[in-house]
């Protein structure tokens, strides 16, 4: 098994992911379709030695122990691609699926996103999260919001990444970018470590835990302008679930903290277009007096409504799904699919086509 010409193959199909399995062929992703490669199934030893050969300093031995609760890295091979990692163990032999990740960092245009998250990039202040399942995009768009404040400000940007995807090149900004594991032990501490090195702008891979959270909210209370991202689906289960992970005792604190730090929050679905691409559907919540309001009231239910107002460039992600398919971008069966009230949007497709 040639490994270094099946991943760059991957590269040039435009593949989002490599999925190598001991005892099964290849198989890549491509524009969400997983695509079988011609070739042998891969060994046990094979697999094994490929994995040791892209972490440096790992071992057989450091291998078979990392496998069952799984292994993470990031690789780059120079002027290809960069790949996140991950390893875990599939009846008791290794597995590894590549992530690839373009060494350009695409715009904001070229990504398709809305116009509005220009102004939430630049809005030098408060709390953005972005949300969605695992492979919606997340790091792609904070990536290119991360760019444009690069390109735009002179300021000092700090990332922490578990591993880090899209390296940055300093422009009119200083970028330092830390790894868990690598530069800092974890999100928590390498958060705590920024705050004393002057940063204007934090970028934290995920809020993973209650400590985390707590310091990500200090930061933006205090000026900071902090993105992360949350597994979860719309806005108003991001804040139940960022209020969820701080202890009851402390929850108050942590409310008022949101309420008046809440930039935005962006969610984040892909749909697949009509010439087999992938593009981002999105739900976008912005902060304010409203919003901030129904945080501190709790009333996290009428977000919705609010959402769908449309004011400050928010909507809802039924009114994207519409918004694509009115512009011919997406096939009513993918706004359907990926709809959150397939009935509304279903009665929204029979009102556009009359």
């Amino acid at each position: 098994m040639n490994f270094d010409q099946l991943i760059r193959f991957a590269v040039e199909q435009n593949a989002s992911d490599v999925h190598l399995q001991t005892g099964a062929a290849p198989l890549l992703r491509i524009n969400g379709l997983i695509r079988s490669v011609e070739s042998p199934p891969v060994s046990d030893q094979e697999l094994r030695q490929f994995i040791v050969a892209l972490k440096p300093k790992l071992t057989l031995d450091q291998l078979e122990a990392a496998m069952v609760p799984g292994l993470d890295f990031s690789y780059a091979i120079p002027g290809v691609s960069r790949f996140r990692c991950n390893v875990y163990s599939h009846l008791g032999t290794p597995a590894m699926v590549l992530r690839v990740i373009q060494l350009k960092i695409r715009t904001i245009e070229e990504l398709h996103l809305p116009a509005v998250l220009r102004d939430i990039a630049l809005s030098h202040r408060g709390m953005t999260l972005l949300t969605g399942t695992t492979g919606s995009g997340k790091s792609t768009t904070l990536a290119a919001m991360v760019d444009l404040i690069n390109h735009t400000y002179r300021c000092k940007i700090i990332t922490i990444e578990d591993p880090i995807e899209y390296v940055h090149t300093s422009q009119k900004a200083l970028i330092s970018q830390l790894e868990v594991g690598q530069d800092t032990p974890s999100f928590e501490h390498g958060l705590r470590q920024s705050l004393r090195e002057d940063p204007d702008v934090i970028l934290v891979g995920e809020l993973r835990d209650s400590e985390t959270m707590k310091m990500a909210l200090r930061a933006a209370d205090t000026g900071h302008q902090v993105f992360a991202t949350v597994h979860s689906s719309n806005a108003a289960q991001t804040i139940e679930r960022i209020l969820a992970m701080v202890p009851p005792e402390e929850r108050k604190i942590a409310t008022a903290q949101l309420a008046g730090s809440l930039e935005a929050v962006i969610s984040q679905r892909l749909a697949i277009t009509l010439d087999g691409s992938r593009r981002p559907a999105m739900e976008i919540l912005r902060g304010g007096p409203v919003t901030s309001k129904y945080i501190l009231e709790n009333r996290l239910g009428e977000l919705s409504d609010y959402i769908g107002s449309r004011e400050g460039g928010m909507q809802r992600f039924d009114q994207h799904l519409l918004d694509l398919y009115k512009q011919k971008v997406l096939s009513g069966t993918e706004a359907m699919r990926l709809a959150t009230n397939p009935e509304a949007v279903a009665l929204g497709l029979r009102g556009i086509s009359r």
